[in-house]
């Protein structure tokens, strides 16, 4: 309970006072760059960044190297800002290193490791109940007790397809916070750790398409196994402190509190309502597991704090938690290995 009251002050803090300072513009242009390697391809959006008040370059010429276990690999542009580079296969272990040049500006390279395949052992779910509170209980069993040094993310995504009086279909989708608390005796075990999001768009960390990925180490699993709530008490909490953001930021942009239903507005077909009543409902839940390289991990972790720090947020303490594996310039270069589990038919658990 002390921590809940603890970020309930916090909030009132937030929309409460503003705290003007003066930044330092100086110094030279450097080159920020995202490459996230997934699948069978690395995703490369390099970008020449000006000084703080300054706008970035986007469609400066850029020269990409990109090596696979020292061997050199094709690149080739996608669109205006970004390339690609296909390799296959990729195995555990191998080394991936990324390296930008612009102009006069000073060369940046990064270097990561393919992580090794989620392998999932068991996947369940059920519905649960206490005293008011209706949820879902999922399990996912691994085949191994993540380690210390062992990142995960996770994306539930909810689709629902409605039957028109008139036999037509209307479909619309959002995206679910996996919860961990399911009555309201538990609030004491409420910890914003446990929904550390940023937005993922298979290519591209912290844009503004919403696509939250949750941030899961071990601290989340119990030995070998992995669970979570759907429709739990704490969505309401969150779905809460996302209400008190100032000036109805919900950290969408680049990370942060992100929970339940979400608006068209925020970027990602949320729900909508019907044009007229509709005669019956499908609910379909995906559920993906990723493992992530350590750099994609605390990259991502990195962006979440830098658009939810109450403290930083508010001048109380320095904004210090950047983080970036480029040597030379600004970002990351990271890895993602993802599985899609069996997807839950809910149509009968969501009608109303």
């Amino acid at each position: 309970m002390k921590k809940f009251l603890h970020i309930a002050a916090l909030l009132l803090l937030a929309v409460s006072c503003e705290i003007p300072f003066d930044l330092d513009q100086a110094g030279e242009p450097k080159i920020y760059v995202q490459a996230i390697v997934k699948g069978a391809h690395v995703h490369i959006v390099p970008l020449v960044a000006d000084p703080v008040g300054k706008a970035s370059h986007p469609n400066t010429p850029m020269e990409i190297q990109v090596e696979l276990n020292g061997e050199s690999l094709s690149v080739l542009p996608q669109d205006s800002v970004s390339y690609s580079a296909s390799f296959w296969p990729i195995e555990e272990g191998d080394e991936v290193s990324v390296t930008v040049r612009s102009g006069s500006l000073a060369p940046v390279t990064g270097v990561t490791r393919f992580p090794p395949s989620v392998v999932v052992e068991d996947f369940s779910w059920e519905r649960v109940q206490v005293d008011t509170i209706k949820a879902v209980e999922v399990s996912v069993r691994l085949d191994h007790e993540p380690g210390e040094e062992e990142y995960y993310g996770i994306r539930i995504h909810r689709q629902d397809h409605l039957l028109l009086p008139d036999h037509t279909y209307l479909s619309y989708y959002n995206y679910l916070t996996p919860g961990y608390i399911l009555t309201a005796g538990d609030i004491a075990k409420f910890d914003l750790e446990d929904f550390v999001q940023v937005n993922y768009d298979d290519h591209y960390l912290g844009g503004r398409d919403f696509q939250p990925l949750t941030l899961v180490t071990r601290k989340q699993f119990d030995g070998d196994t992995y669970r979570f709530y759907i429709n739990s008490f704490d969505t309401s909490i969150l779905n809460g402190i996302r209400g008190s953001m100032p000036g109805g930021q919900t950290g969408a942009a680049g990370g942060g509190i992100i929970s339940g239903e979400v608006n068209p507005s925020a970027g990602g077909g949320g729900q909508v309502n019907p044009p007229v009543i509709p005669i019956g409902r499908r609910t379909i839940i995906h559920i993906s597991l990723s493992r992530l390289s350590p750099e994609f991990y605390f990259f991502a972790k990195a962006l979440y704090q830098s658009n939810f720090d109450f403290l930083a947020n508010m001048g109380l303490v320095p904004a210090n938690f950047t983080w970036s594996n480029v040597e030379g310039g600004m970002g990351f270069v990271g890895a993602i290995s993802t599985v899609t589990l069996d997807p839950i038919d809910f149509t009968e658990y969501f009608q109303k």
